[in-house]
């Protein structure tokens, strides 16, 4: 029953994450990536207080924890940047399938941080995902001229750190509480681009930014708040590489939401893809959960 919750609980993230890609990509383009990454864990951070903060001094008093709370926060606070700036400057149907990656990162870490191990069965359905996210996110042309998308580069490295940081937060899930850990690391990652945009001089843009586009702003930080809750919740109930691997697909839903609402169809590999990435998510849902 509990890896059932799992299985939900990380799907809950794959549409949050899908939807979110979008109104991160709408924000970064109107108010710029630092004050957009502000935003999002500053209003997490807000959001999540009351309910996290009969416990701060309890959890920031266990060395263990708060070490992992702060690889997880400075992690995610560069993989922001670089996928934020990655989205600004590329075609998210070109740069999406990169963070692909973040699978295999995590399952890496998984094994040699906590021993957690996966089944044979286990890792084909998972590498059958990523190759599904991948043909799913590639366009007939980046095929035909394999040539490199701008902001490509810089989601190969968002990739990298964001596996690196998702680890640690379903592991400081695990030690702490998935409110906990994405209040603690939204609390980091908002004090580090606040001085960013202090020094800089960017407060008062920020300010009159906002408040051109508040609802945009609102809706962005939610549902990504939201998203990285759900997924923190997956990670306590299910394997983190699992709970990866089933959310990642948000990639696809991503990609397939660009594809249709710029009227562009999609070509055979990329229904292939979304069907073989669709097959191998609700296989391992039924594999770990029933």
């Amino acid at each position: 029953m509990s890896y059932l919750i799992g299985v939900l609980f990380a799907f809950a993230a794959l549409f949050l994450w899908g939807g979110g890609d979008f109104l991160i990509q709408r924000t970064t383009r109107r108010i710029g990536d630092w004050e957009t990454l502000f935003l999002i864990v500053g209003i997490g951070t807000v959001v999540l207080t009351p309910f996290v903060y009969t416990q701060i001094i309890g959890y920031l008093s266990v060395p263990s924890i708060l070490i992992v709370l702060v690889l997880a926060s400075v992690l995610g606070f560069f993989a922001s940047m670089l996928f934020l700036e990655s989205l600004k400057r590329g075609k998210i149907a070109a740069v999406e399938p990169i963070m692909a990656l973040e699978i295999p990162v995590v399952a890496i870490m998984s094994l040699f941080i906590i021993s957690e191990m996966l089944s044979p069965l286990e890792i084909l359905l998972v590498a059958a995902i990523m190759v599904g996210l991948i043909l799913v996110s590639l366009k007939e042309e980046h095929l035909k001229h394999l040539r490199l998308e701008r902001g490509v580069l810089l989601m190969v490295a968002a990739a990298v750190l964001f596996g690196a940081s998702a680890f640690f937060v379903g592991y400081g899930a695990r030690l702490s509480n998935p409110l906990f850990v994405n209040w603690f690391t939204g609390l980091g990652m908002a004090i580090l681009t606040f001085v960013y945009l202090l020094f800089k001089g960017d407060l008062h843009e920020l300010v009159r930014n906002t408040l051109k586009f508040p609802k945009l702003v609102l809706a962005t930080a939610l549902v990504d708040t939201f998203a990285w809750v759900s997924f923190a919740f997956a990670s306590v109930f299910i394997p983190i590489t699992i709970a990866v691997a089933l959310s990642e697909n948000y990639i696809g839903v991503a990609a397939l939401l660009g594809l249709l609402l710029n009227k562009e169809k999609l070509v055979v590999h990329q229904k292939a893809g979304f069907a073989v990435a669709l097959a191998g998510a609700v296989a391992l849902s039924f594999l770990i959960g029933f």
